[in-house]
Order: C-alpha cells, then structure tokens, then sequence
C-alpha cells in the first residue's frame, strides 16, 4: 500500500460516529460483547482498564441516563447495548435500562491496570453457565480478544500504523491534502454537519448559553476566534453532559473531533473557503493529528485536544489560507509552545473549556504564521524539525509525566 492509500486508509478508520464520551463507549462496548457471547445469569462482572481509561470514565455523562460512574457503563452495555453498533452502542439506551443496570452494579467490580500503558479494557463476565473474557485493546473499538476459560497472557501488539505514520512530513501530508481525490475525501464533510448539531444543542445548554450572553453584552464579538470557541466548547460541553446525539470522533475521541471538523469548518465559513479547499483543509489536518497520535498515543496526560487535533486544526487553517509549509511549521511551534503543559484530568464537562482554549489558539496560532510570526524553535520544548518537536513531546508525556495519571486518579479517587 503506498504512502496516500495508507493515509487515506487511516483516516477513514480513525474518523467515526460515537454517542457519547468514547471512554464510557468503549467499557460498554466491551461489555455488550462479553455479555452476547456468555449466556445463563450473571453472577459476576470483573473489569481492568488502564488509568487514562479509567480517568476519562469515572465522572462524566452516560447518554440516556441520569447516573454516571464506570460500572453503569458497564452495566448499561450489558442489559442495553447492541455490540453490533460499535461506538454507537449507547444510541438506544432508555431510562428504563437505568434500572435494570443498577441491579448488576453490586455484581460488578472494576480495578486499574497500571503495567499498561496503552488503552486497554479488560472484562471477565462469569454466569452460572459459562465465562468470557474480552480485551479492547489500543483503540476504543479494537477487540483484541473474546475468550474462554483458560486464559493465556496477553500479549501487547506492535504498533505497525503508528510507526508507518511516523515517517511522514508535513511536506508529504500536504502533497496527500492537495493531490488526493476530493471524492474520496468527500465524507469528511459529513463530521462538520453532525457536530454542528450537537453545537446547536450545546447552545442552549450552560457553557453556549454564558458565552451567547457575553455576545449580548458586547463583551464577546462574532470575529473567528470567539465564534471557534464558542461553537466547539457548546458542542464539547453537551457531549460531556451525556446529550444523547452523535458526534463525529477523530482519532478514538468526540472532544478531538469536534475541535478538527468545527474549528477548520468555522475558519472556512469566516474567510469564505470554497467547498474544496475546506474538504481539503479537514484532510490536511486530520493527517497532522494522526501524525502526533502516533507519538502520543490513544490516551495521554496531556490534552490531546490541544496538542494533536487542535494542532491538526492550526495546521488546517493554514492550509485553507494557502500557506506554505514553513509557515504551517509556525503554526505547528506555536501551538506546541503555547498549550503543551494543559493535563487532561478526566473527561468531564470543564472539557468544554478547554477545547474552546485548544480551538482559540489553533485559530490564532494559524493566523499568526501566515503573517510570518510564531514561537521560536529554541523556545522549551522545540525544535527546528517536526519529528523532534513530536520526540520532546512523546518523552515529556511518556516519561516527565509518567506518574500524572496515577496522581490525578488519586485526586479523584479522594472525591468519589
């Protein structure tokens, strides 16, 4: 598979419809399948998942219901969700499954898996009949397992993709962008209709409505940067609420999608972007999240919002303003410099505040680079070549900030 066919092959399997957090989709998931493949009554339910996982689950809305917390994921998979439905198991759950999963909650037990480091989610459902086990493994959606007693060790994949990804340049992702057939690129516009949607909800609801009422007060202009902001951080903040509708992920994440597809479409609409420089853009940016992914991985310490599908979304804008490669590495140097340090402490609603914060500066970052500013490459964690910006980074997450995850579950943990 060349270079184009394999880019094209990622994004479209990193570009999906999930309701709700992915994080409490994935457990769900996970969970519907165990349940599909172990008949008779349940007497127990054991789950590990790795700490960022656990994190992300822990606090946030579950579309469909009222409660929150990861064994209601987990039981809402098994008496509601349809594994057949992916990322969209949670779709179709009623209030009345809310009843029926808090009965398992007593039967369900969930622990960390601290010697992984990727996504990992593994759930052990015994019944008086049979036990299943099944493992998702690196993305939300993968099934890496679904087995029966005895089980072996398991046994972490290669990563070929994110190697392979780490190859290209932002000279090789542009080429793709600007030569690959637009027909095939064309269902990226879809994410920018569904995620306007869910906005458009999101702006009736608490973040949208504060932000509509500094517009009122002249305290808030419609110029791009507060119009992003407020169009990404409506949508973040229904999600993360658990409004029951459909986002449009990127790369395993709802927040991550809404930052590319909004901030890039928002910018297209203000500066009156053709149909095919947007489609064009939305590539060029997705291309540049997946290329920090590679070095991040699925879930991370540091908001992935910011620094890899916002990066994605300041790149993209460059793009659509025709800018040339030195100035999307501007963007690229801004961006890192500018909102590295931001943690991601648990999927929650406060997300929505910091995709406003991820999709304002990618806006201002791109702006800024095509006028010829950015941070400079000796500034922090910089570097002249991308690779080695992605290098610093990948060590700053990876092993500055090792222990970030256990600490903030620790936080949590004290709360709940």
């Amino acid at each position: 598979m060349d270079d184009f066919d394999f880019l094209l092959d990622q994004i479209r399997g990193s570009v999906k419809i999930a309701t709700g957090c992915t994080e409490p989709v994935a457990i769900a998931l996970n969970c519907a399948i165990a349940r599909k493949n172990t008949p008779g009554e349940i007497k127990s339910v054991a789950i590990s998942m790795d700490m960022g996982l656990l994190k992300n689950a822990m606090f946030v809305g579950i579309p469909g219901v009222s409660g929150r917390g990861i064994k209601l994921c987990a039981a809402l998979g098994i008496v509601g969700g349809n594994p057949d439905d992916a990322m969209d198991v949670l779709s179709k759950i009623k209030p009345e499954h809310e009843k029926a999963a808090e009965a398992l909650l007593p039967r369900i037990t969930v622990s960390p898996r601290e010697d992984m480091s990727e996504l990992y989610i593994e759930t052990i459902l015994t019944t008086d009949a049979a036990e299943t086990r099944v493992i998702t493994y690196k993305n939300h959606d993968h099934i890496a397992g679904i087995e029966h007693p005895p089980y072996g060790v398991f046994k972490p994949e290669f990563n070929h993709e994110a190697e392979r990804l780490k190859t290209f340049t932002l000279a090789r992702l542009k080429q793709f962008a600007d030569e690959v057939d637009l027909e095939k690129i064309s269902f990226l516009e879809e994410g920018v209709a569904i995620n306007r949607n869910i906005a458009a909800r999101g702006m009736e609801m608490g973040f949208g409505k504060s932000l509509s009422t500094l517009n009122k007060n002249l305290l808030w202009g419609d110029s791009l940067i507060p119009h992003v902001q407020t169009l990404t951080g409506a949508a973040s903040f229904a999600r993360m609420t658990g409004v029951q509708l459909p986002v449009m992920i990127a790369t395993g994440s709802g927040n991550q999608g809404i930052t590319i597809f909004l901030t890039v479409a928002a910018a297209a609409e203000k500066l009156g972007t053709s149909r095919e420089q947007l489609i064009r853009g939305l590539a060029m940016a997705m291309g540049v999240n997946l290329f920090a992914k590679a070095y991040l991985g699925t879930l991370a310490p540091i908001c992935s919002c910011g620094v890899a599908s916002g990066l994605g979304a300041s790149v993209g804008i460059v793009y659509i303003l025709k800018g040339d490669i030195t100035q999307m590495m501007g963007a690229v140097r801004s961006m890192i410099g500018g909102i590295t340090g931001m943690i991601c402490d648990g999927a929650k609603e406060g997300c929505a505040n910091k995709v406003a914060i991820s999709a304002a500066t990618a806006s201002m970052s791109a702006m800024t680079a095509v006028s010829d500013f950015s941070i400079s490459q000796g500034d922090g964690i910089l570097a002249e070549d991308i690779h080695d910006v992605f290098r610093n980074m990948e060590y700053l997450s990876k092993t500055g900030m090792g222990n970030t995850n256990k600490a903030i579950l620790e936080i949590m943990s004290q709360r709940a």
